[in-house]
């Protein structure tokens, strides 16, 4: 019990530093929606955010952007028992289209081709409502952003502990994103993943767990309003002014679907783990036809997306 209140006040600090360095100014990789809607060239009027080009690029930004943010496996098959609880500091990479139009129009002025991104997540297992049930929660924080997300997860393992057997231990996982810190769009993710894991004894001090895995997101993005004309202001210049009736928003998209694989390894010694993994998203929602397009029609011009995640963490 002691472990499990230091655990959550470590979890609790951390993550209250990480959302409150947010600040009021946008920051290089903040969203300017209003950039793909464009500005009107009439005042009291705003350009057509229904034109399948300007929504091919809102959704094809959504979906990079939801893998950016997605819940990382970071974690073997096995649960850590129902005694057990870790408390883990995790840092990712995730690739992005930085060169794409949806990409230098949507963001202020996207950093790199690999976006950064911090997190802080508490791991517990329980034995309810079966055994070889784990849960947690946490937050990312994407670098020079004022965007976050919470994290929730929870974890079934179907066969685990027998490690003298060849078969290795699985486990089935369902987590949920919610991003935060944008106030143009609301975006959740649900991933729902397997995993195969096989713990080894090294030296007799450390384990060492190898795992893979593969799953499926799903974003769900809702649209919320944009003032296309962010940097005017209709009191100061009038009823002339284009900011007159200038915002608008996006019609909400259909579910954006992308399917990923990974594999990764932790290493345990103590009560000290160090996990490492390589994760790959495939492009789009049939992983095939990558970038392309239809003036006519609404597509997910995603890229295939490589995404490399470490974790320090304290497992009690």
């Amino acid at each position: 019990m002691r472990a499990l209140t230091v655990g959550l006040c470590a979890v609790c600090i951390t993550s209250s530093v990480m959302l409150g360095a947010t600040t009021a100014h946008a920051d290089r990789n903040d969203l300017t929606l209003e950039r793909i809607v464009g500005m009107p060239t009439v005042p009291g009027t705003f350009n057509d955010p229904t034109d399948p080009v300007r929504q091919t690029m809102y959704k094809s930004l959504m979906s990079e952007l939801s893998v950016v943010m997605a819940p990382r496996p970071l974690s073997p098959a096995d649960t850590l028992g129902y005694s057990g609880f870790q408390v883990a500091f995790e840092t990712s990479f995730t690739q992005i289209s930085n060169n794409a139009d949806y990409w230098q129009r949507g963001v202020e002025n996207v950093s790199s081709s690999f976006l950064p991104t911090v997190s802080v997540m508490a791991r517990k297992g329980i034995w309810l409502p079966l055994p070889g049930f784990e849960i947690g929660a946490g937050a990312t924080k994407l670098i020079d952003s004022n965007m976050y997300a919470v994290n929730g997860y929870a974890k079934l393992a179907l066969h685990e502990g027998f490690h003298n057997w060849a078969l290795p231990s699985f486990a089935v996982r369902g987590a949920v994103s919610h991003l935060l810190g944008a106030s143009q769009v609301d975006l959740t993710t649900l991933s729902i993943d397997a995993a195969l894991s096989k713990s080894f004894g090294l030296g007799g001090t450390v384990t060492l767990d190898p795992y893979v895995g593969a799953a499926v997101l799903l974003s769900f993005v809702r649209a919320q309003v944009i003032d296309t004309t962010p940097n005017t202001d209709a009191f100061t210049d009038g009823p002339a002014s284009n900011d007159v009736n200038a915002n608008t928003t996006f019609p909400d998209p259909d579910t954006i679907v992308r399917w990923r694989v990974f594999a990764g390894f932790r290493l345990l010694y103590a009560f000290f783990a160090l996990t490492g993994e390589f994760v790959y998203t495939f492009c789009n929602d049939t992983a095939s036809s990558c970038g392309k397009t239809s003036p006519m029609s609404i597509t997910d011009r995603s890229a295939g997306q490589a995404q490399i995640n470490f974790s320090g963490s304290f497992v009690f």
